[in-house]
């Protein structure tokens, strides 16, 4: 099998002036990224593009992305879904030595005419309505920030959580995040507390920030990886699980189930054996802050420094949607490019139809 590197990457967030149309923010983000990696077109074997004709409202997305992204006359597919699925997809074709380089794109740019939080949260919710699980067995009205709210809810009421605490970790991870890729200004916990109530007990600040961006990783085996001239991290573990449905108590009752065998899947694969203490950095994706503390159980990282959890400020500094995944990976690549770490773990938890049927992803990335 062969060792996978992260040899390149690139983040855009698209803000709603943007002249750009998606294809040419696209190409932009590659050419980025493969210019960081030092690698030319013709040397990426796949792409594998993570998008959501839902959210694009065009059924076309993957035709219109797919040359921008280094797929025209290539080998390419589509994940319907967060980009770290999309990740660990291109990972398994490299280690399975099917391709050298690997390129995996993320696009959010919902045809709404608008960048603002609140709408963009909306149409979020919107979407929700509209997946299978809605139309098979949901509830009517059970959206992704209603399973967030019965749950911190449930949590609230049992005593597991503590709406000062979640107040001064959502203030605590926005501030943070306002001086690096941050959506929002820095803000106090009273703020968080006081700001409007989206879904009991849940205020805005304490959901995720949402924005549109596009993403691009590159990721080669070791020998190209030896060539390139500012590799970022080596890949060494992967684990990917699925919540329950709505007709299992389970999404509710463990919502950190499909973290823990994710996670469980991932140190097996890097051969890490105690998590607390061989991990230094973790970017995760807690949805609600009172989600936070039975992910970092699941992750086994509870003792971890709480300035090592989201140093980037995590999903309520900045929540690009299906991008999600790309941008967690870039904010651990860059801690242990910059020497703050050695080993750190991304983690992306999707929302599409909130907590039920929920994948959960585990990357766990070295230095070189």
């Amino acid at each position: 099998m062969s060792d996978v590197y992260l040899v390149g990457s690139a983040w855009q967030q698209v803000e709603q002036d943007t002249e750009l149309q998606l294809d040419e923010s696209v190409f932009a983000t590659v050419s980025n990224a493969l210019k960081s990696a030092g690698i030319a077109r013709h040397q990426v074997g796949l792409t594998v593009i993570s998008s959501l004709d839902l959210y694009d409202g065009r059924s076309i997305s993957n035709a219109l992305i797919a040359p921008a992204a280094a797929g025209y006359l290539n080998e390419e597919y589509r994940v319907e879904g967060d980009a770290m699925a999309a990740t660990l997809f291109a990972t398994a074709a490299i280690v399975a030595g099917q391709v050298d380089v690997a390129i995996v794109l993320a696009a959010q740019i919902p045809e709404i005419g608008a960048a603002d939080e609140q709408k963009l949260r909306r149409f979020r919710e919107k979407i929700s309505s509209y997946t299978v699980d809605a139309h098979l067995n949901r509830p009517v009205g059970v959206t992704a920030e209603a399973t967030l709210g019965m749950h911190a809810s449930a949590r609230v009421a049992s005593g597991q959580a503590d709406l000062s605490e979640m107040a001064a970790r959502s203030a605590d991870d926005i501030t943070r995040g306002a001086q690096k890729r941050g959506a929002r200004p820095a803000v106090s916990a009273d703020a968080v507390a006081s700001a409007l109530r989206v879904v009991d007990p849940l205020t805005e600040l304490m959901l995720p920030a949402p924005t549109m961006s596009v993403g691009a990783l590159v990721l080669a085996t070791g020998a190209v990886a030896r060539r390139s001239p500012r590799p970022l991290a080596r890949i060494t573990g992967w684990g990917s699980a699925t919540a329950p449905d709505t007709d299992s108590a389970g999404w509710l009752d463990s919502p950190a189930a499909a973290t823990e065998a994710a996670a469980r899947r991932a140190y097996e694969v890097a051969g890490i054996s105690d998590a607390a203490r061989e991990i230094d950095v973790l970017e995760m994706t807690d949805l609600s802050p009172a989600l936070s503390a039975e992910l970092l159980a699941a992750l086994q990282l509870s003792s971890l420094p709480r300035d090592r959890v989201n140093p980037s400020g995590g999903v309520r500094s900045n929540y690009p949607g299906i991008v999600n995944g790309v941008l967690r990976v870039i904010e651990v690549a860059e801690a242990i490019k910059d020497g703050t770490a050695t080993r750190g773990v991304a983690h992306t938890l999707d929302d599409l139809a909130g907590l039920p049927t929920s994948t959960a992803s585990v990357l766990v990335m070295e230095e070189m």
